[in-house]
């Protein structure tokens, strides 16, 4: 549904949000050089079972840097 041209509501600005850190305290290298540590040392049966393993170890670590670890290991 539209509004009339001379019932229309008034234009208000958007709110603005503060958004959240892409990766936990450490720098995203570090990280990621931490998750990829962790998936050599616990070989996982599948990539599914690796990216749970990583979301247990790694609870605040956003899905891609998880993701890229395991990229990394599957470029090697």
């Amino acid at each position: 549904m539209g509004f009339a041209a001379h019932n229309a509501p008034p234009q208000e600005p958007l709110p603005v949000h503060a958004a959240p850190p892409t990766a936990p305290q450490a720098a995203p290298d570090l990280e990621l050089a931490r998750m990829v540590q962790r998936i050599t040392h616990l070989p996982p049966r599948s990539g599914a079972q690796a990216l749970r393993d990583l979301r247990t170890a790694f609870p605040d670590a956003p899905l891609a840097l998880r993701v890229a670890a395991l990229g990394m290991l599957l470029r090697y």
